[in-house]
């Protein structure tokens, strides 16, 4: 898993985003940009940037590979984003059904919630989704 720092590190040193699209995207002066990307020690620069800044250079990435990922296999990323969408609710049914039944426990409900929660926290953070996307499309073995 990549850091916030690494994310924003990786799109400068990406060669085949321009200073414009890096501009357009973050709002980041093109000077400043043309210094990061000429620096030799960009994670250095980064870690001077501003926060809002740094938190746009990541979002930038994100987006990269989730564009990268959907054009090059089928919308794979956005297809992993609904089946986690639908395993969640699932989740939350069984809780539900485990409440109202006779081996429910008084747990089960603040379970559900807890479930819903970490649904509408992955899915508005994209670099933990791609966390998750590349969790899910590793090797089964690992799992064996």
């Amino acid at each position: 898993m990549l850091s916030i720092v690494d994310r924003a590190s990786e799109v400068l040193q990406d060669d085949t985003v321009t200073v414009r699209e890096i501009h357009n995207a973050t709002g980041i002066s093109d000077k400043v940009i043309k210094e990061a990307k000429s620096s030799k020690d960009i994670t250095t620069f980064v870690n001077n940037l501003k926060y809002a800044e740094v938190l746009a250079l990541a979002d930038l990435f994100n987006d990269i590979q989730i564009q990268f990922i959907n054009q090059q296999n089928d919308n794979d990323f956005y297809k992993f984003v609904v089946r986690m969408g639908e395993w969640f609710e699932e989740a939350i049914g069984i809780q539900e059904e485990y409440y109202d039944s006779e081996e429910g426990l008084d747990d089960d409900l603040m379970i559900a919630t807890a479930i819903q929660t970490l649904n509408d926290i992955s899915t508005k953070n994209k670099s933990l989704m791609l966390d998750l996307y590349f969790s899910y499309s590793r090797d089964e073995q690992s799992m064996k």
